[in-house]
């Protein structure tokens, strides 16, 4: 259970630093699975090489760690499918090379879903492939690891991995996400930790599903629970925290027992008692149970759901001034309490039912973030918090918070987990007059943004929002390129969106930028538009915003010129079907308006 520790009891903490190594060898070999890139921030370890090393140490150890997935695709001519791993990002390649001759023959006879270990081998250019790949039973689980954990930063913990070669090389270090650290103690070092390994397509190593103790400790660990049960029995019955008994007991037992309290104490039960409270039961509840530690219950899966049930409950009665506690709580531990899930879900719940004037003391710590590195932390689980402070803030504090971001638009926005955060960001600035000192920035990579999986979002959001002005400029840069973008996956989106909010010269451009044979091309780019899978999506566009308008009949005469080379296309169907429809309702007198 994680929890928030004093600066006193920070300073009490052994750390576990990487010992400068006497070991001379090269920090990595070409091939071996890359560790973690998270080791850069390693903030006590500031020598490159003595990170390199760690590195270098943590690939000799995981060499042949053996992941579990299953076979989804098979292509028995070409000899090679493609492994799916909940350890991995993304399909694995594998080839019937890298198989023993008895798993090669039962291959060939039905692989579809088979289970198998396989070990990922880094072949350069962001591709990985799967080698010493072994049919296993169903019933084989995920291969667990043992180790301790070192030393901690603000979004995790490093583990030495301990199975295996781990002790044979000491300076390897394993990066834990906080996420995935719920059954450790925040900041309390030498552990010893199990988990499994999981690795990205970027070859980053990660521990993943890390419980404290070994495999093998299950049963004392039950029965160390029954004993604290025993003890905190007169806490579930409404009596105060902190009892007699528990007077004699020193800091560390406090600190070991803990974890042991939400689940003891709080019950999804009380959740639905918050409900129906009234205001002296909740102020009693607040003031005995939650005040003295709502950080670290905040971080909590049953203690976040009892913190956000006193927020709603109290937002609906009158005469009770625990809001107000609760924002000052928030506000003074607000970056650990948004490094979990349940924290921002606590957070999310004062942005809902809060005064406006404590939404916007919250909003404002968005002000106390400077750095990309700190706002990307953030946004690891905040993203959605994010853009409800972000309608608190005035137009000053929505530019401090643009201004923090300057020079990093482009790369935030090609990114899955930072493009919605920055989305939000920029369509709150997008009527203000700070935009106009962020707008260059984008305007100078927007058709590389429009042509990216995440960034095109950001694209179009800004066409949509933008004012008259901006929004023209914004347009502006798809001139001359309308045939080519239009035949793009993710850009031809953009070009409709373009097309829908553009003004009527706008649309008239494009319409003859396509409808025009230039004299390097035999014929126009229409007709090629509308045969393709994502250029026939805006010719139907560009029929529906010109319709009734003079170019209207010059983007049908175009289509229609060529209609014997259109006809088997599936495509070009459902473009001759619109124009064939919308004659029969001219003709007929359903013709809209």
């Amino acid at each position: 259970m994680d929890r928030t520790r004093s600066v006193s009891e920070s300073q009490s903490l052994p750390t576990y630093h990487l010992k400068k190594s006497q070991d001379n060898s090269p920090p990595g070999t070409a091939g071996a699975i890359s560790a973690s890139s998270s080791l850069s921030s390693l903030q006590s370890v500031p020598n490159k090489a003595r990170k390199d090393f760690a590195k270098y140490s943590l690939s000799k150890v995981l060499a042949d760690y053996k992941f579990l997935g299953n076979i989804v695709t098979f292509k028995p001519q070409e000899a090679y499918g493609f492994i799916r791993s909940e350890q991995v990002t993304g399909d694995v390649f594998f080839s019937l090379n890298h198989m023993d001759s008895t798993d090669k023959v039962s291959c060939t006879t039905g692989a579809l879903g088979r289970w198998v270990t396989f070990v990922i081998k880094d072949c350069g250019k962001k591709s990985m492939e799967a080698r010493q790949v072994s049919l296993v039973p169903s019933s084989t689980t995920v291969s667990y690891l043992s180790g301790r954990v070192m030393n901690w930063a603000k979004i995790g913990c490093f583990i030495q991995v301990t199975s295996g070669l781990g002790l044979q090389h000491l300076h390897n270090r394993l990066f834990a996400p906080l996420v995935e650290t719920n059954e450790l103690v925040l900041g309390e070092v030498g552990n010893e930790v199990t988990f499994k390994v999981h690795v990205d397509r970027s070859f980053r190593l990660e521990g993943r599903d890390v419980k404290r103790g070994d495999l093998n400790d299950e049963v004392s660990k039950e029965k160390d629970a029954k004993v604290r049960k025993a003890r905190r029995r007169a806490v579930t019955e409404g009596s105060i925290v902190g009892n007699e008994e528990d007077e004699g007991a020193t800091e560390g037992e406090k600190l070991m027992s803990l974890k042991h309290i939400t689940n003891e104490e709080f019950s999804n039960e009380l959740v639905i008692a918050v409900e129906s409270m009234d205001a002296c039961d909740l102020s009693a509840l607040f003031d005995k149970q939650l005040k003295t530690r709502l950080s670290t219950l905040a971080q909590q899966s049953v203690g976040s759901k009892v913190v956000a049930a006193v927020i709603k409950r109290a937002a609906r009665l009158d005469g009770i001034n625990v809001e107000e506690k609760i924002t000052r709580m928030v506000m003074a531990n607000f970056k650990i309490i948004c490094s979990t899930k349940q924290g921002c879900a606590v957070v999310q719940a004062c942005l809902e039912n809060f005064y406006p004037a404590n939404k916007v003391m919250l909003a404002e710590q968005l002000l106390e973030l400077d750095t990309v590195d700190e706002f990307s932390v953030f946004w690891v689980h905040g993203s959605h918090i994010f853009s409800m402070m972000l309608a608190s803030l005035d137009e000053s504090g929505l530019a401090m918070v643009g201004f923090s971001l300057s020079g990093h638009y482009v790369t935030l926005s090609s990114h899955i987990r930072h493009y919605k955060p920055v989305r939000a960001l920029l369509v709150s600035l997008v009527n203000t007059d700070s935009f106009n000192e962020i707008l260059p920035e984008v305007e100078q990579e927007l058709v590389s943004l429009a042509c990216n999986k995440f960034g095109h979002f950001i694209i179009s959001a800004l066409i949509e929002s933008s004012p008259s002005s901006i929004k023209s400029r914004l347009i502006s840069n798809f001139t001359s390129k309308i045939a080519t973008l239009s035949l793009h996956q993710v850009c031809h989106a953009v070009i409709v969106t373009a097309l829908e909010k553009g003004t009527a010269s706008t649309q008239a451009a494009f319409i003859e930028e396509v409808c025009t044979v230039s004299t390097n091309q035999a014929d126009m780019a229409v007709i090629k538009l509308t045969k393709d899978r994502y250029g026939h999506v805006v010719v139907l566009a560009m029929l529906k915003v010109s319709r009734h308008k003079q170019v209207h009949n010059v983007l049908k005469a175009s289509i229609l010129c060529k209609q014997d080379e259109l006809i088997e296309n599936e495509f070009a169907a459902k473009v001759m079907k619109t124009i064939k429809t919308e004659f029969h309702n001219r003709t007929s007198g359903n013709y809209s308006k």
